[in-house]
């Protein structure tokens, strides 16, 4: 059966991960990943809570050690893989040939090894001379369509194959790129990626018999975003990814607990339907359109890299969003993650809870269960950190307690349906908060 694997981002997120149907979480080894500026994991003991307790959960932890290191970076690279050669993760994820004869070096056998989409490999030859190397897994280039798949695994059918299946994706697709040290002096082939492909850029025209005479163009009034390219989702193609591809890989950078709540959820959803001979539930499926996200299309993995286009219109084989659901410009908020902390009070169950919006008691708020389907709920109480009664909480105020009719299991997600304020009586109460993105 096809592997889910999710990222890290934070302790309780690979947790989240786990929990909703991720049968890996991929975790990025302090000073060696290329997403430290995003998880900013750089204590070792957390990394090792983080393998133990997800092996505890039946799953899998696979370690990132995916830079593109200098000379200067080889003592730092061979000390810190000493650091954690006795963690006891289940893989490494490698991109550099001298960073894998290093593991090998202090690791040998007690990891399985998968090569990174970093080292865009694109061919049956290439996967080939990895696996006679002992390499387990090959997370092929974000290039390759399904048809090359096919046929990679036909030459070489011991290999495991792993594709992206959904998240941002790079201007160059294989994810090496030198656009962040050019603009910023951040080398992203570390760990320093400032996503300068997301910039707006301004785009000036030179006609050829006018050399020096500029012109703008202008797109509108957000600018041009010429290298941006569009979020990958391939939701629709679930028989082609359960029958070739042995691994989905999810990718989320800098999201929300519900992000990375409601992508694994759909696609554990959509893999247990393929191996069960089910139908998916659409409104599970759905989840995919309630998360924050650019315009959709479904990437080379499923279109022709030399006929296809990202900015091709709907019925091109793009899955596209409409300015309804969360495209480019807007971001939907979301309430918070509930945690399985909890205690009772008056006859009453409390759950902890960080939010990410304004909530008063007696507001009605529209919820995801941990199912995926939506239904609400009515704020009957809340308490401080202390416990003590409060009327309101605001926008990311730490661990206070809610309770609320239906609300027997943790991780809900609540999700309003905008911005705005609610009647209290003759005052208004904002309910909507500018600052928090989902």
């Amino acid at each position: 059966m096809a592997e889910i694997v999710s990222p890290w981002g934070s302790y309780k997120k690979a947790m989240m991960a786990a929990k909703y149907g991720a049968d890996a979480v991929y975790v990025g080894v302090p000073f060696l990943s290329l997403r430290m500026r995003q998880n900013k994991l750089k204590d070792f003991e957390i990394l090792k809570k983080t393998i133990v307790d997800l092996q505890a959960m039946w799953k899998k932890a696979y370690l990132t050690i995916n830079i593109f290191p200098r000379n200067t970076d080889i003592k730092i690279i061979e000390s810190t893989i000493e650091k954690i050669s006795d963690l006891g993760a289940d893989s490494v994820i490698f991109s550099d040939p001298g960073v894998y004869n290093t593991l090998k070096r202090y690791m040998g056998d007690k990891v399985n090894y998968h090569l990174s989409t970093q080292t865009s490999t694109l061919n049956y030859e290439a996967v080939k001379f990895w696996y006679d190397l002992w390499v387990d897994r090959v997370v092929l280039a974000r290039e390759v369509n399904i048809k090359e798949i096919v046929e990679i695994k036909k030459h070489v059918p011991k290999v495991e194959i792993e594709a992206f299946v959904h998240g941002a994706m790079c201007m160059t697709y294989s994810g090496r790129c030198l656009l962040w040290e050019y603009f910023s002096g951040r080398d992203g082939n570390k760990w320093e990626c400032s996503h300068v492909c997301r910039y707006k850029f301004k785009t000036y025209i030179e006609e050829e018999r006018r050399p020096g005479k500029f012109i703008q163009v202008d797109q509108d009034e957000s600018g041009t975003y010429l290298l941006s390219s569009k979020d990958l989702c391939t939701i629709q193609h679930g028989q082609e990814l359960y029958d070739h591809v042995d691994s989905w890989k999810i990718e989320w950078r800098s999201k929300s607990e519900f992000y990375v709540w409601a992508v694994t959820k759909a696609y554990s959803h959509l893999r247990d339907s393929m191996a069960n001979g089910t139908e998916p539930n659409p409104e599970i499926l759905e989840l995919v359109n309630k998360i924050p996200h650019r315009y959709y299309w479904d990437g080379f993995l499923f279109n022709d890299i030399r006929t296809s286009k990202p900015e091709g219109e709907p019925g091109e084989g793009i899955i596209t969003t409409t300015q309804d659901t969360a495209g480019p410009v807007k971001t939907k908020q979301y309430i918070g993650v509930i945690t399985d902390i909890k205690f009772e009070k008056d006859d009453k169950t409390y759950f902890q809870l960080t939010p990410k919006h304004n909530i008063l008691v007696g507001d009605t708020l529209q919820v995801l269960d941990d199912s995926g389907l939506e239904k609400e709920i009515t704020v009957d109480s809340l308490l401080s950190k202390t416990k003590e009664p409060i009327e309101r909480v605001t926008c990311n105020h730490p661990d206070i307690w809610i309770s609320a009719e239906g609300l027997a299991e943790w991780n809900i997600m609540y999700i309003p349906e905008k911005a705005g304020t609610v009647d209290k009586g003759d005052k208004e109460e904002t309910t909507g908060c500018i600052n928090c993105k989902g």
